[in-house]
């Protein structure tokens, strides 16, 4: 179908430009005229020889700043009044991000052709996220789409905040573990063969661990590429089988139970829960509607069938508070704050206030993110310095050995 470039005014008289397609200009002024503006100009694009694919543009990300500025921006835009289309042509006209001013275009042509906005933000996997989708998804369907793009900006800010402390702390033993590797390569590569061939030619025995090491060494130097392509392949299969159902669920529960990362996780995911299910119930919406549409915005899939347990003994008429002491998935201070706020009928200043705890929660355990990384690193460490000690000191003490032993056969 031939694509056609327009320009319009819209109801507030500002000027919108855009791409659209259509079977020839009649539609399109129809089109455009049913949504509400006015064409200024339209003509038809010229189509070249072939389809060129750009293989760049499957990689390309945004900076997560971008996404930030696009959604305070929206929020804005979109709680002054302005239409949909002229609010996101206005975007699309500001934003420096290459890929996020592409997406926005793709986005007006699919809102222009009817499509809701959460299902035209799902065809941009990287640019906006499952949460992110589904967030607008709940905006949308329960009719607080400007309160949930504000809960959006202040779970993208804290994510960014936290992505940031996480990379400060891991900052220092990542440069602990890239010294010890730089300093096994350079004892295996150049110490240790002198050490063998010096062991060889004095005729001594070569000590367990130096065999060990040198296996070691040999094997990755010969079949290097085959380790590469295990790890590949591994990569690949896990990142299929988080893409089914079983796989998916699985790798969430998995998450919520990692040594050190676990706690973050699920703190994070409780907080989630907490101040979305609080705006959505501010508004007014019934429980039982607010309870699906969470279950969609929390970002866990086992989190998520927890909630729909929830949901469904709410909706045999139990409360909320008995229902989430049951399946066993939250804390039992949250649970005990949620049965205060259904008996005192303050359940949104309730989950206000177990969104903030865990909030600091989070925060607390970032700061001491390299405390907890450290002994266990610490310990690793030093397993490996002492085995590599052994491995080199051992020849050492043997050609020392054999020396002295060559030296006492002379003497006689």
């Amino acid at each position: 179908m031939p694509l056609f470039r327009y320009k319009v005014r819209d109801k507030e008289g500002q000027v919108v430009s855009g791409t659209l397609e259509g079977t020839d200009v009649n539609t399109v002024v129809e089109r455009l005229d049913a949504l509400g503006y006015i064409p200024i100009s339209i003509k038809k694009e010229k189509t070249g020889g072939g389809t060129q694919i750009d293989i760049g543009r499957f990689f390309e990300r945004i900076k997560a700043v971008d996404l930030i500025n696009f959604t305070r921006q929206f929020v804005t835009l979109h709680r002054a009044g302005l239409p949909m289309l002229s609010a996101i042509g206005a975007l699309q006209a500001q934003t420096r991000s290459k890929p996020l001013a592409r997406a926005l275009d793709a986005i007006r042509k699919d809102l222009m052709g009817g499509t809701s906005l959460s299902a035209a933000m799902a065809k941009f996997p990287r640019i906006f996220s499952e949460l992110y989708v589904n967030s607008i998804w709940a905006g949308e369907t329960g009719g607080v789409l400007d309160e949930i793009l504000d809960r959006l900006v202040m779970l993208l800010e804290h994510e960014r905040k936290l992505k940031s402390d996480v990379g400060s702390a891991m900052r220092y033993p990542i440069i602990l573990v890239i010294g010890f590797v730089i300093a096994i390569i350079v004892l295996t590569t150049f110490v240790l063969p002198k050490f063998t061939l010096l062991l060889t030619k004095v005729g001594s025995t070569m000590p367990l661990p130096t065999k060990i090491l040198i296996s070691v060494t040999d094997f990755f130097g010969a079949y290097w590429y085959v380790v590469v392509l295990l790890l590949a392949g591994i990569v690949v299969l896990f990142y299929l089988f988080t893409r089914t159902g079983a796989g998916r669920l699985w790798w969430d529960h998995l998450k919520l139970k990692l040594p050190i990362f676990g706690p973050i996780t699920y703190k994070l995911a409780i907080s989630r829960f907490a101040r979305m299910f609080e705006t959505l119930d501010r508004t007014g919406l019934p429980i039982l509607r607010s309870l699906n549409l969470v279950s969609k915005t929390v970002g866990n899939v086992y989190l998520a069938g927890a909630i729909e347990k929830i949901a469904e003994s709410v909706r045999r008429g139990r409360g909320l508070a008995a229902p989430m002491r049951e399946v066993g998935v939250f804390p039992a201070m949250m649970v005990q704050m949620v049965a205060t706020g259904e008996e005192s009928g303050a359940l949104d200043d309730m989950l206000k206030q177990v969104s903030d705890y865990y909030d600091g929660e989070v925060g607390y355990m970032v700061k001491n993110l390299t405390g907890m990384i450290e002994p266990i690193l610490i310990l690793f460490m030093g397993v490996g310095v002492i085995f590599l000690i052994i491995a080199i000191i051992m020849p050492y003490m043997s050609i020392l050995s054999g020396f002295g032993s060559g030296g006492g056969y002379g003497a006689h």
